[in-house]
Protein backbone atom coordinates (compact mmCIF):
# COMPACT_ATOMS: atom_id res chain seq x y z
CA UNK A 1 0.00 0.00 0.00
CA UNK A 2 1.35 3.64 -0.32
CA UNK A 3 -0.32 5.44 2.35
CA UNK A 4 2.58 6.39 3.80
CA UNK A 5 4.10 8.00 0.75
CA UNK A 6 1.27 10.40 0.93
CA UNK A 7 0.99 13.12 3.42
CA UNK A 8 -1.70 11.81 5.28
CA UNK A 9 0.60 9.15 5.74
CA UNK A 10 3.36 10.97 6.78
CA UNK A 11 1.45 12.10 9.62
CA UNK A 12 0.51 8.71 10.72
CA UNK A 13 4.15 7.78 10.22
CA UNK A 14 4.95 10.34 12.52
CA UNK A 15 2.05 9.73 14.76
CA UNK A 16 2.88 6.03 15.47
CA UNK A 17 6.46 7.03 15.99
CA UNK A 18 6.08 10.11 18.32
CA UNK A 19 8.36 12.26 16.62
CA UNK A 20 8.27 15.72 16.34
CA UNK A 21 8.26 17.19 13.24
CA UNK A 22 7.62 21.00 14.27
CA UNK A 23 9.13 23.56 16.26
CA UNK A 24 6.18 23.81 18.34
CA UNK A 25 5.73 20.04 19.10
CA UNK A 26 9.59 19.71 19.39
CA UNK A 27 8.80 22.24 22.65
CA UNK A 28 6.35 21.14 23.91
CA UNK A 29 8.01 17.29 24.13
CA UNK A 30 11.12 19.20 25.38
CA UNK A 31 8.94 20.65 28.31
CA UNK A 32 6.99 17.46 29.14
CA UNK A 33 10.40 15.15 28.72
CA UNK A 34 11.23 17.74 31.47
CA UNK A 35 8.68 18.25 33.73
CA UNK A 36 8.42 14.12 33.47
CA UNK A 37 12.66 14.35 34.60
CA UNK A 38 12.31 16.19 36.95
CA UNK A 39 9.52 14.58 38.45
CA UNK A 40 11.01 10.92 38.29
CA UNK A 41 14.77 12.94 40.22
CA UNK A 42 12.43 14.06 42.79
CA UNK A 43 10.67 11.05 43.32
CA UNK A 44 14.05 9.10 43.94
CA UNK A 45 15.34 11.63 46.33
CA UNK A 46 12.55 11.22 48.42
CA UNK A 47 12.80 8.08 48.12
CA UNK A 48 16.38 8.42 49.46
CA UNK A 49 15.57 10.53 52.08
CA UNK A 50 12.92 8.80 53.49
CA UNK A 51 14.13 7.40 56.85
CA UNK A 52 10.69 7.05 58.45
CA UNK A 53 11.26 4.00 60.67
CA UNK A 54 14.39 3.27 60.32
CA UNK A 55 15.27 4.48 63.73
CA UNK A 56 13.21 2.24 65.49
CA UNK A 57 14.50 -0.57 63.92
CA UNK A 58 18.21 -0.06 64.45
CA UNK A 59 17.09 0.71 68.03
CA UNK A 60 15.19 -2.19 68.30
CA UNK A 61 18.02 -4.41 66.97
CA UNK A 62 20.96 -2.91 69.06
CA UNK A 63 18.49 -2.75 72.23
CA UNK A 64 17.86 -6.62 72.55
CA UNK A 65 21.62 -7.46 73.22
CA UNK A 66 22.62 -4.53 74.85
CA UNK A 67 19.72 -5.04 77.72
CA UNK A 68 20.89 -8.27 78.06
CA UNK A 69 23.77 -7.30 78.59
CA UNK A 70 22.91 -4.60 81.26
CA UNK A 71 20.88 -6.57 82.93
CA UNK A 72 23.37 -9.05 82.94
CA UNK A 73 25.84 -6.67 84.76
CA UNK A 74 23.21 -5.97 86.73
CA UNK A 75 22.41 -9.23 87.73
CA UNK A 76 26.29 -10.30 88.28
CA UNK A 77 26.59 -7.49 90.60
CA UNK A 78 23.82 -8.75 92.98
CA UNK A 79 24.66 -11.90 93.19
CA UNK A 80 28.38 -10.86 94.05
CA UNK A 81 26.89 -8.65 97.20
CA UNK A 82 25.11 -11.65 97.84
CA UNK A 83 27.74 -14.03 97.96
CA UNK A 84 29.61 -11.40 100.34
CA UNK A 85 26.89 -11.18 102.54
CA UNK A 86 26.09 -14.63 102.91
CA UNK A 87 30.00 -15.74 103.61
CA UNK A 88 29.60 -13.12 106.35
CA UNK A 89 26.13 -14.54 108.10
CA UNK A 90 27.64 -17.85 107.73
CA UNK A 91 30.69 -17.17 109.66
CA UNK A 92 28.80 -15.55 112.12
CA UNK A 93 26.64 -18.27 112.57
CA UNK A 94 29.31 -21.24 112.27
CA UNK A 95 30.58 -19.45 115.52
CA UNK A 96 27.42 -20.28 117.46
CA UNK A 97 28.55 -23.97 116.78
CA UNK A 98 32.20 -23.27 117.25
CA UNK A 99 32.40 -22.15 120.42
CA UNK A 100 29.51 -24.38 121.53
CA UNK A 101 26.59 -21.86 122.39
CA UNK A 102 24.25 -23.78 119.55
CA UNK A 103 25.04 -27.09 121.14
CA UNK A 104 24.47 -25.51 124.30
CA UNK A 105 21.17 -24.00 123.35
CA UNK A 106 20.14 -27.05 121.30
CA UNK A 107 20.13 -24.89 118.34
CA UNK A 108 17.86 -27.12 115.76
CA UNK A 109 18.65 -27.47 112.24
CA UNK A 110 16.30 -25.12 111.16
CA UNK A 111 17.27 -22.31 113.91
CA UNK A 112 21.04 -22.45 112.46
CA UNK A 113 19.63 -21.60 109.06
CA UNK A 114 17.33 -18.93 110.61
CA UNK A 115 20.12 -17.64 112.16
CA UNK A 116 22.20 -17.21 108.50
CA UNK A 117 18.75 -15.71 106.96
CA UNK A 118 18.11 -13.08 109.49
CA UNK A 119 21.45 -12.23 108.65
CA UNK A 120 21.64 -12.17 104.59
CA UNK A 121 19.67 -9.11 103.50
CA UNK A 122 20.23 -10.32 99.89
CA UNK A 123 18.64 -13.15 100.19
CA UNK A 124 14.60 -13.69 98.51
CA UNK A 125 12.52 -16.42 99.89
CA UNK A 126 15.75 -17.32 102.20
CA UNK A 127 13.00 -20.17 104.05
CA UNK A 128 13.15 -21.82 100.59
CA UNK A 129 16.24 -21.65 98.56
CA UNK A 130 18.45 -21.57 101.62
CA UNK A 131 19.78 -25.34 102.67
CA UNK A 132 22.58 -25.72 105.31
CA UNK A 133 25.09 -28.95 105.81
CA UNK A 134 26.84 -29.44 108.91
CA UNK A 135 28.98 -32.46 109.24
CA UNK A 136 31.74 -33.94 111.33
CA UNK A 137 34.90 -35.29 110.87
CA UNK A 138 37.65 -36.98 112.99
CA UNK A 139 41.21 -35.14 111.26
CA UNK A 140 41.45 -32.26 108.72
CA UNK A 141 42.52 -34.86 106.77
CA UNK A 142 38.88 -36.61 106.42
CA UNK A 143 36.88 -33.54 105.42
CA UNK A 144 35.18 -34.34 102.56
CA UNK A 145 33.65 -31.73 100.47
CA UNK A 146 30.80 -33.49 98.36
CA UNK A 147 29.42 -32.09 95.12
CA UNK A 148 26.09 -30.48 95.98
CA UNK A 149 25.03 -30.17 92.56
CA UNK A 150 23.94 -34.46 91.16
CA UNK A 151 24.59 -34.97 87.75
CA UNK A 152 21.26 -33.63 86.28
CA UNK A 153 21.69 -29.99 87.47
CA UNK A 154 19.78 -30.28 91.00
CA UNK A 155 20.41 -29.92 94.37
CA UNK A 156 21.31 -32.57 96.55
CA UNK A 157 19.06 -33.15 99.54
CA UNK A 158 21.57 -35.47 101.63
CA UNK A 159 22.31 -32.91 103.73
CA UNK A 160 23.32 -33.07 107.83
CA UNK A 161 22.82 -31.22 110.74
CA UNK A 162 24.97 -32.66 113.10
CA UNK A 163 27.62 -29.35 115.06
CA UNK A 164 29.50 -31.95 117.12
CA UNK A 165 31.30 -31.76 120.44
CA UNK A 166 33.86 -29.70 122.06
CA UNK A 167 37.54 -30.52 119.96
CA UNK A 168 35.42 -31.90 116.90
CA UNK A 169 36.15 -30.93 113.54
CA UNK A 170 33.47 -29.34 111.91
CA UNK A 171 32.40 -28.20 108.25
CA UNK A 172 29.67 -25.91 107.97
CA UNK A 173 28.30 -25.18 104.41
CA UNK A 174 25.29 -23.15 103.17
CA UNK A 175 23.65 -23.40 99.83
CA UNK A 176 21.42 -20.95 98.13
CA UNK A 177 19.65 -21.06 95.44
CA UNK A 178 19.04 -17.81 93.77
CA UNK A 179 16.84 -17.26 90.52
CA UNK A 180 18.45 -16.08 87.71
CA UNK A 181 16.13 -13.20 85.81
CA UNK A 182 18.55 -12.75 83.30
CA UNK A 183 17.63 -14.67 79.95
CA UNK A 184 19.43 -18.26 79.15
CA UNK A 185 22.91 -17.70 77.52
CA UNK A 186 24.47 -15.00 79.75
CA UNK A 187 26.20 -17.92 81.70
CA UNK A 188 25.23 -16.69 85.65
CA UNK A 189 23.14 -20.14 85.84
CA UNK A 190 25.34 -23.11 87.15
CA UNK A 191 21.80 -25.91 87.53
CA UNK A 192 19.39 -26.72 85.66
CA UNK A 193 16.21 -24.48 85.48
CA UNK A 194 18.46 -21.34 84.79
CA UNK A 195 19.35 -21.27 88.51
CA UNK A 196 22.55 -20.37 90.07
CA UNK A 197 23.61 -21.85 92.99
CA UNK A 198 25.77 -19.86 95.59
CA UNK A 199 27.73 -21.39 98.60
CA UNK A 200 29.56 -20.68 101.61
CA UNK A 201 31.86 -22.93 103.83
CA UNK A 202 33.85 -23.19 107.02
CA UNK A 203 36.18 -25.79 108.54
CA UNK A 204 36.99 -25.33 111.89
CA UNK A 205 37.87 -27.26 115.66
CA UNK A 206 35.50 -26.69 117.83
CA UNK A 207 36.44 -24.71 120.78
CA UNK A 208 36.72 -26.72 124.32
CA UNK A 209 33.58 -26.08 126.42
CA UNK A 210 31.25 -27.39 128.62
CA UNK A 211 32.37 -30.92 130.76
CA UNK A 212 36.49 -29.90 128.84
CA UNK A 213 36.14 -26.58 130.88
CA UNK A 214 34.80 -28.09 133.86
CA UNK A 215 36.84 -31.07 133.89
Amino acid sequence: MTVFGTKTGLRLWNGFNRQPHTVTEIRDDVVENRHRTHGVCRLRKNYRQSEDGSVAVEFTLISIPFLALLFAMIETAMIFFASVSMEGAMEDAARLIRTGIAQGGSMSAAQFKQNICDRSVMFVDCETNLTVDVRTFDAFTNVNFEDPIDENGELNLNFQYDPGQAGDIVLVRAFYVWDVLTPIGIGLENMSGGNRLLSSSAVFRNEPFGDILGG
